[in-house]
């Protein structure tokens, strides 16, 4: 892990070096929405189901497998600030893009951090997974190209531009991303349409609080 990454994580009040390792867990595609469905969404959490449901089974694992070793969440549902973007350059999994998301060369943009938790348990090591960024070869840039308002640009996301155009009065961009889902790299990993727009709805509310919208 970079210095800088454990400085923020340490600078946050967190204990990090009390513990032997750090587990940062995603998924990627459409099975973790395929069993959720499967379980019932409603019957796991009805506010927020993909954050109960993941560490429920983590939990369950950790039990079964670790022995209950001992540990700290750092996310989700906790107060902890956790760069997980840092994290997730630092082990290789994703490369920065236009749209200002982690890009994956096996998921392209659909996937997400599920979990960050620090446990005391000799686990062993991941390699680094080393790759080139989906964005380098990709010339056509159809994201830039797709985003209604310009916020999606070569040179980085211009995120008031973006949250702007979400909060407008019917905007096409509160419930998905036409610049999102332009992306040409992995589109067998694209979420259903149910799946894009209960994130984007979760995330359209946190920008209402924030603008006190």
């Amino acid at each position: 892990m970079p210095n800088s990454t454990s400085a923020t994580i340490c600078d946050s009040g967190i204990a990090l070096f009390d513990y032997k390792r750090l587990l940062l867990i995603g998924h990627g595609g459409r099975l973790l929405w395929h069993a959720l469905r499967a379980k019932g969404m409603e019957t796991v959490d009805p506010v927020d189901p993909v954050d109960h449901y993941s560490v429920t089974v983590i939990s369950q694992f950790i039990q079964i497998h670790l022995r209950n070793a001992p540990l700290l969440w750092l996310y989700p549902l906790t107060q902890h600030q956790v760069p997980l973007q840092q994290l997730g350059a630092a082990a290789g999994w994703d490369h920065p893009s236009p749209l200002g998301l982690g890009i994956s060369p096996d998921y392209g943009l659909w996937y997400a951090y599920r979990a960050a938790l620090l446990i005391d348990a000799d686990l062993p090591l991941t390699p680094l997974h080393r790759s080139l960024s989906p964005c380098d070869g990709c010339s056509d840039k159809p994201c830039v190209r797709h985003c209604p308002v310009g916020a999606v640009r070569s040179t980085g996301m211009a995120m008031e531009v973006c949250a702007k155009q979400r909060l407008a009065e019917k905007s096409i961009c509160a419930d998905r991303c036409p610049a999102r889902m332009a992306c040409p790299v992995h589109p067998e990993h694209r979420y259903e349409l149910d799946q894009i727009q209960y994130h984007y709805r979760h995330s359209l509310a946190t920008l209402r609080d924030w603008y006190a919208v």
